[in-house]
C-alpha cells in the first residue's frame, strides 16, 4: 500500500510515515515532562480518607519529571503512607498517611534517601492547598509542540 511521492517519484509508504510522526510526540512527550494543561493532580481530587491526614510537602533539589518515580517509591516505602501525588509541575506532593502513624520528619528523611549521585531532594512541609503549578510550567513541552504548527 505504498503510493509515489510526486515530486520526487519515490514510493511512500504512509504507514512508515505515521509511526514516524507518533514516535515523535511521544519522544517529544516524555522530553518535556509528558504533563498536558489541566492533567497535574490538583488538591481539590485529594480528600482525605476519614481515618486519613493529608500533608503537602514543597520539593527542592529536582530536575525533571522523571525524579518523581523515585520520590514516589521512596513515600511509599514508609509504613503508613496511603497515597502519594508527586507532580513536577507544581513542585511538590500531597501526601495522605494515617493518622499519628507518621510524622512530618519522616516524610521528608524519606524525600532526601530518594536522592542519589546526580540529585538530592529536599522537603519541606507547607500548608494544604498552597502547592500550585508554576506559570507556564504545565504543558511547556505540548506549548512547544504546537508552536511547530503556527
Amino acid at each position: 500500500m505504498s503510493r509515489q511521492n510526486v515530486t520526487t517519484g519515490k514510493e511512500v509508504n504512509p504507514m512508515k510515515t505515521t509511526i514516524f510522526l507518533v514516535s515523535w510526540v511521544l519522544i517529544g512527550s516524555m522530553i518535556w515532562g509528558g504533563t498536558v494543561e489541566g492533567a497535574a493532580p490538583s488538591q481539590e481530587s485529594t480528600p482525605a480518607s476519614p481515618t486519613g491526614e493529608v500533608i503537602t510537602l514543597k520539593i527542592e533539589g529536582w530536575t525533571c519529571a522523571s525524579c518523581e518515580k523515585d520520590i514516589r517509591r521512596a513515600l511509599l516505602a514508609v509504613p503508613g503512607v496511603n497515597r502519594a501525588e508527586v507532580s513536577y509541575a507544581r513542585g511538590g506532593v500531597i501526601v495522605e498517611i494515617e493518622r499519628g502513624r507518621v510524622s512530618n520528619e519522616q516524610l521528608v528523611q524519606a524525600v532526601a534517601s530518594a536522592g542519589n549521585i546526580l540529585s538530592s531532594y529536599r522537603a519541606s512541609v507547607i500548608p494544604n492547598g498552597t502547592l500550585t503549578a508554576k506559570a507556564g510550567e504545565q504543558g511547556r513541552g505540548w506549548n512547544w509542540f504546537g508552536n511547530l504548527f503556527k
